[in-house]
């Protein structure tokens, strides 16, 4: 048996033996009224498009061109590293790059004699191969000796010969010099945006929200050295445990509320729901965007949040603490009866079936 029915089961089975050694003394009536039922979510305050800034290499912070706060244009530098090893780097792939060309040149020059040359050769041997092809014809008409045809056939040959090895010759050298141009090009390109990588630039129009190094220090690839984020426009990034995933849909309410605005609380809407689980924490990242923003925002907020997942004006209820087991409620002193259920919270739990409106139940002995 599954250990879940096997708790459950033994929930209603202790339920039922306290109900025989006492007597259930509190009653409610079963009542028609409004019911909502809401999803807990906890998490931060991002910056739209809000991202980390990470170097492309290591090196020394050489230069930050931008303070806490700036609002920047997408594209513009915000710090620089030394790049002196990369800068002579890019200079050697350029002068490579030019070497190559000036031997490229040169070697063009070669093509273009052997491309005339390739011509001529392809001439002879069309040349040849129809003197041959007429001595054929005239062999066949018994005119003409055996000697001249075998002649006119090894010339013919011999000018196949000579064209097909221009041809593959004049074919290799053009490879050759088209793959030399393309590694001295792309040689000389990668070295150059290593260079340009040294100064980081911003990917948005954005504000920059926090920078996490000082020029002098040491910096590389695995570790932010700034956070930029859009400009005014912020949402909200919750973590939703797995077994309350599939109750959130986008669209739904959300009703969010900040430490730093104590009391108060705000009204968004979910926006997004990631479609992967955390395996670490077992949970689902959603976001949700405001629709009554509060005055002032910063990133990285700490935000508590109810997800409305289901409501109904008027339904059938019972307090929540009458349910037995998920599914069974006293109905006397000493007798259960099955029921269906549908929206809950903490303390209102909807009754589909099984339960009439105005009927006396009882509440379980604790």
């Amino acid at each position: 048996m599954h250990p879940a029915r096997t708790y459950v089961s033994f929930l209603t089975l202790l339920t039922l033996l306290f109900i025989a050694c006492g007597k259930a003394t509190e009653t409610a009536t079963v009542e028609e009224r409004p019911i909502t039922e809401s999803v807990y979510a906890s998490g931060i305050i991002k910056a739209v498009g809000q991202y980390d800034v990470y170097p492309v290499a290591s090196g020394l912070l050489q230069s930050i061109l931008v303070k806490e706060g700036d609002v920047v244009k997408k594209g513009t530098p915000l710090f620089m590293i030394d790049n002196s090893v990369s800068g002579y780097n890019a200079d050697n792939a350029r002068i490579a790059m030019e070497q190559s060309q000036d031997k490229a040149s040169s070697s063009s020059n070669v093509l273009r004699e052997l491309e005339l040359k390739l011509k001529l050769s392809e001439s002879k041997y069309r040349n040849d191969s129809i003197l041959y092809f007429r001595q054929q014809q005239l062999w066949n008409d018994k005119v003409g000796s055996k000697v001249e045809l075998e002649r006119k056939e090894l010339a013919s040959k011999a000018s196949q010969t000579e064209y097909e090895a221009l041809r593959n010759q004049y074919q290799q050298l053009k490879k050759d010099l088209e793959r030399s141009r393309l590694q001295s090009s792309n040689s000389y390109q990668m070295a150059s945006r290593q260079a340009r990588d040294f100064t980081v630039t911003s990917q948005m129009d954005g504000t920059i929200y926090i920078i996490y190094k000082e020029a002098g220090e040491m910096v590389n690839p695995a570790a932010p050295v700034a956070v930029v984020g859009a400009t005014g426009s912020f949402l909200i990034e919750l973590q939703i445990d797995e077994f309350d995933i599939v109750k959130v849909k986008t669209g739904q309410p959300v009703y969010v509320s900040l430490d730093s605005y104590r009391g108060a609380v705000f009204e968004a809407v979910v926006t997004s729901i990631s479609p992967l689980m955390n395996p670490k924490s077992r949970s689902f990242t959603i976001e949700a965007s405001f629709t009554n923003p509060p005055d002032r925002l910063y990133p990285n907020l700490t935000a508590e949040a109810n997800i409305l997942v289901a409501k109904s004006d008027k339904s059938m209820v019972i307090p929540a603490p009458y349910l037995i087991a998920g599914n069974k409620v006293l109905i006397s002193e000493k007798d259960t009866v099955s029921v269906k259920t549908g929206i809950s919270n903490t303390e209102w739990v909807e009754i589909k079936e099984g339960l009439k409106t105005g009927q006396t139940i009882y509440m379980p002995l604790q």
